[in-house]
Parts: C-alpha cells; sequence; structure tokens
C-alpha cells in the first residue's frame, strides 16, 4: 500500500512546494507583472520529452484539463504531454488546476481501485435506536411494611416464625407481655369504674374525660378497638398485646425469636407485597439520550424461553454508577402468581423515539482524531476534500451530522485515512507557502529550491517562503525542544517550525493502540523507522542544515507531519 500512495504523496507535495515559485515576466507581460509583483507562475522547469524550456504550459487551464504532467519521484521534472521520465523512466502523472485548491487530493483511478475506496450518500432521515441491555427484579419499595411495637417488653408468642412467610392483613404475627401496658389497662379500668360511680353528677364529665384519655393511650399503642372493649367488658387486664398484620404480603425480614426482649421502635418484622416488581435496568450513559419516560421495552426471560412480556420505563434515575457508566431505570412489572422473584435477571429491549430529520452518514465514514470529527468529500474524478464536521445521535450503524453537510454529498467510507493523511500534508505545505496556490496559474519548481539558488532552468529563486501557521519549538540551552503526542490519526502538532543550524530534540510520545503511528521515520533528516511504546517518550535528535520541508510519518507512511525548517 506505501508504493501505492508514493506516487500521490510527491504529486500533492509537488503542488504545494511549487507554489511559489517566479521568473521574470516577458516584456510584453507588463500589466501582468504589476499585478501580481513579479509573480509569473507558467514558466517551465526542466524539460521532458515532448517539451521546450521556458515555454508556456497551458496558461489559462481549465479545472478539467491537465496544467502539466510530471514524475511523481522528480517534481522538477514537467510536460505538457503525457510522456516517461527522463531521469527514471516512470509514467509521468497528470496535475490539474483542482488539486492545487487547499486540501483537495487527487487520485488516479487506479490507485483508487488499489486502496479500495468506497463511497455512500449522506441521506436527510431521522434516526431511531433499539438499546438491549439487562435488568434485575427488585422488590416494590413502595409495598413494603414494617411491623414495630410502640411499647417495650417480651415475646411470648411468635405467631409467624420464619421469612418468606405470606400473611394477610390482620393475621395475628406476634404477642408481648409489656409491664407498662398492663398498668396502662388498668388505669383505663380504674377510669372506667369512677365514670360509673360519678353518673349524674356534676363530677361525671371530668370522669369521661379520663376513661377517654386512657383509651387513647391504649389505641396509640395499636390496641385495636375490639381488644379495647372486650378489656371493659371483662375488667381484667390482659398480659399480652397481640400485633397483627397490617397489609397483606411477604415476610422478607424477621428480626425476632420467642422470648426475646424488644424495646419500643425496634423493628421485628418486615412485610413486602411482591404481586408487583419493580425491574431495574443498566442503562450505558452513551444510551441515555434516548431514553425518555415512557420508552417501550419488551422484557425476555432467559431461563424461560419463549416468555416474555411489554412495559414501559416508569422512572429515570438521576444518578450514574461511577463504576459500571451505567443509570438506572425502573419498569413496574405485574406479578399476580409470584413466578418471578426479586433477585432475577432478564434481558430488556428499549426501543427510543426517532429524532428528527438530519443529515447521516455511515459511522465507518467518520474520522474522530480526538478533537475534530472529519469525513472525506468524494468531489468526483478522483477528488477528494476533508471537511469538519458535527456528530451527533448514532443508532444503525449511520450517525447524525450537526453541522458541515447539507445532504446529498457523496462521503468516503473506506481508505478515508489514507486520504485524510495526503490532505494534511497537502494543506500543511500550501498553509506554508504563504497561499500561493490559490493564485490559479501553474505552479513552477522554484519553489523547492533554497533561497540564493537557481532552478533548473535557470532563473533566481524566490526568497524564503511567508510564516506558517506552524506550532513554534521552544527552545531551551540553545536546543528546539518540540513534544509530539500521536493520538488516533494525527500526529499533535503536525505542523512544526524549525531553525536552520538549530539542535532540535523532538519527543514522540503515543497514547492510544488504535493507531498505525507504532513507529515514526524523517527520511529527509536521515531518521529511519523508531520505535514508539505505548505511553513512553521517545527522544530523536537531528539538526536541520538546510531550509525547506521535511515529511515526519509512521512507518506505514499514512499518519504524516511536516517540520518547516527556515534560516
Amino acid at each position: 500500500m506505501n508504493t501505492l500512495l508514493h506516487p500521490l504523496a510527491f504529486a500533492v507535495l509537488l503542488l504545494a512546494l511549487a507554489a511559489c515559485g517566479t521568473d521574470q515576466p516577458a516584456s510584453g507581460d507588463a500589466h501582468t507583472a504589476d499585478a501580481h509583483a513579479g509573480h509569473d507562475h507558467d514558466r517551465l522547469a526542466t524539460s521532458a520529452p515532448g517539451s521546450r524550456a521556458g515555454e508556456v504550459l497551458n496558461p489559462r487551464s481549465t479545472d478539467d484539463a491537465p496544467l502539466y504532467w510530471t514524475c511523481s519521484m522528480h517534481p522538477q521534472v514537467r510536460s505538457e504531454e503525457p510522456g516517461t521520465c527522463p531521469i527514471c523512466g516512470m509514467d509521468l502523472v497528470p496535475v490539474r488546476q483542482t488539486a492545487a485548491s487547499e486540501g483537495v487530493v487527487e487520485i488516479d483511478p487506479v490507485t483508487i481501485q488499489n486502496i479500495g475506496v468506497r463511497t455512500a450518500t449522506v441521506r436527510v432521515e431521522p434516526l431511531s435506536r433499539s438499546v438491549r441491555t439487562t435488568g434485575r427484579f427488585e422488590v416494590n419499595e413502595q409495598a413494603v411494611v414494617a411491623v414495630s411495637p410502640k411499647v417495650g417488653g417480651w415475646v411470648e408468642r411468635l405467631h409467624v416464625d420464619y421469612e418468606g412467610a405470606r400473611v394477610r392483613a390482620g393475621d395475628p404475627l406476634l404477642s408481648i407481655y409489656s409491664p407498662e401496658l398492663v398498668s396502662t389497662q388498668e388505669e383505663y379500668l380504674l377510669a372506667l369504674r369512677h365514670a360509673e360511680r360519678l353518673a349524674g353528677t356534676a363530677g361525671e364529665a371530668d370522669a369521661r374525660r379520663l376513661v377517654d384519655a386512657a383509651r387513647r393511650r391504649l389505641a396509640y399503642w395499636d390496641i385495636s378497638d375490639q381488644q379495647i372493649e372486650h378489656l371493659a367488658q371483662s375488667g381484667t387486664p390482659m398480659k399480652t398485646l397481640t400485633l397483627y398484620a397490617p397489609a397483606s404480603g411477604t415476610v422478607t425480614r424477621k428480626q425476632v425469636v420467642e422470648g426475646q426482649q424488644i424495646r419500643a421502635g425496634q423493628t421485628l418484622l418486615e412485610l413486602a407485597d411482591l404481586s408487583r416488581l419493580w425491574l431495574m435496568i443498566d442503562v450505558y450513559e452513551q444510551d441515555l439520550a434516548w431514553m425518555r419516560i415512557g420508552t417501550p421495552a419488551e422484557v425476555a426471560l432467559p431461563y424461560q424461553p419463549g416468555t416474555s412480556f411489554s412495559g414501559r420505563i416508569d422512572y429515570l434515575y438521576d444518578t450514574l454508577d461511577s463504576a459500571t457508566r451505567t443509570a438506572r431505570a425502573r419498569v413496574i412489572v405485574p406479578n399476580p402468581d409470584r413466578a418471578l422473584k426479586p433477585g432475577m435477571y432478564a434481558t430488556v429491549t428499549l426501543t427510543g423515539g426517532e429524532t428528527a430529520p438530519m443529515p447521516t452518514v455511515p459511522e465507518e465514514a467518520l474520522i474522530r482524531t480526538g478533537t475534530r470529527a472529519v469525513v472525506i468529500l468524494a468531489l468526483g474524478q478522483g477528488r477528494f476534500r476533508p471537511v469538519d464536521v458535527t456528530p451527533g445521535l448514532h443508532a444503525g450503524g449511520r450517525v447524525q451530522i450537526l453541522e458541515g453537510l447539507a445532504g446529498g454529498e457523496q462521503v468516503v467510507t473506506s481508505a478515508q485515512f489514507l486520504i485524510d493523511s495526503e490532505a494534511r500534508l497537502a494543506s500543511a505545505v500550501n498553509a506554508m507557502m504563504g497561499g500561493h496556490a490559490g493564485h490559479g496559474a501553474a505552479p513552477t519548481a522554484a519553489a523547492s529550491v533554497a533561497p540564493g539558488e537557481s532552478t533548473t532552468d535557470g532563473h533566481p529563486a524566490h526568497e524564503a517562503p511567508a510564516e506558517a501557521p506552524a506550532a513554534l519549538a521552544r527552545v531551551q540551552d540553545g536546543v528546539q525542544v518540540v513534544r509530539i503526542d500521536i493520538t488516533g490519526a494525527a500526529f499533535e502538532p503536525s505542523q512544526i517550525r524549525l531553525r536552520k543550524g538549530v539542535p532540535a530534540r523532538l519527543v514522540f510520545t503515543r497514547h492510544t493502540d488504535r493507531t498505525c503511528a507504532t513507529d515514526v521515520m524523517i527520511p529527509g533528516l536521515g531518521v529511519d523507522a523508531t520505535p514508539l511504546p505505548l505511553h513512553e517518550s521517545v527522544t530523536i535528535e537531528v539538526t536541520p542544515q538546510e531550509d525547506g520541508t521535511f515529511t515526519f510519518a509512521c512507518g506505514m507512511d499514512m499518519i504524516k507531519g511536516v517540520l518547516v525548517v527556515t534560516s
């Protein structure tokens, strides 16, 4: 694959590097010379068979017609007609005006087929997503009651003596002996007898108030009206008090035995109604955007094949488990026959609602660099251009594009990393050359020649190119120091400016395994492939001796950056 890409890389490099060349204008072109301040991009460099030195190649070429033909291995060779390179004998390749546009890469059809470029259409459509996850059946917390006495004493008899027992509301649970309760009963009986003696007298009203106070005290201790009536009729205090089930359910917790001393407020039993359970569902944080109260849920029981039922999300909890990165959603499930047990697992399929129609692309078309998201547009006729986009939700193998695309475009779905790498190199070099490629005339070879030297056709070269928007090295003790991070599909920074003749220390650190940049090389500075262990800093020291641009790349020549060396 590397062999296939080298012609493309040299062609793109030629376009950008040659964009700043100048020649002296002809006498009849004074107006053009004034307008361009000495820039004439229409001269020939080294002639190939079929061309004449000093001749203007294809002035005012159309977008489709080649500006000239060049050798991918020897970019100084140019011809206005197809042919072979006089140096190496390779076939010359065409260079068109569109390839000079910043960020546009042009690939011949054979290379497109060899590297497996495929495209897809940007569709404007709504997205919907089904999330398959797991859930656990838990007790309905809203149907749990505790049995707790309001007086202290001793348990005389335990009517429900094991966990899991099913009781109905009003069933006896336990009987307790309480000296405090016995004395209160005696007070009630004394108040009754005192009221009977004062019947028909002026003190009867006060006596009745004492009776009512003692009765209320017994009622506050959960003694039923029937028990109080029985006490009044018998006239004898009851030794024990029987506590009854406040609701129907299953005993899920038992913390008492017969003969145990208990205190007021102590929880002795817990009852839970298991006729309705909560299904607690784990939803990963990346799926939460699709979840709403009322989202349909299809529940399947793996231990009962063929058994499934439907429900809806009843509640979404506000907290996230930091260990599992999941939030909880709740579905209420009927369980009239108690077939479902708390603690059982279930498989749940949640179906989110449809989004508004927006441009979407296949997930494999999106290139994520950590700080950017890029797609490669197929412009037709072998031309490609990277476009920054803002991705949104993804579902069914497609991703929403919130900004950057309108719909109907063609995007690359395979080999886009190779195309993006070449586009980055072309953009970097164009930026370094101060935007001269945008004039629209045919580039020359003079831009690749150092100041003070001459081009192959004998004309003087330009001065050094204008300042490039590249990262500047930090100087420490007379050494230029640059730290370069490898994150996914890019070197960061990918454009670095260095000073000629000053030692430079390049510190590379690879932060991920999901990259081809497991080593780095700088052929132009004599640096062979150097391994880049994960999360380890690797230092490469060089001293650039010439002005120009030097590419540093991964060992597969897919991810690239540029060193811009100036005096």
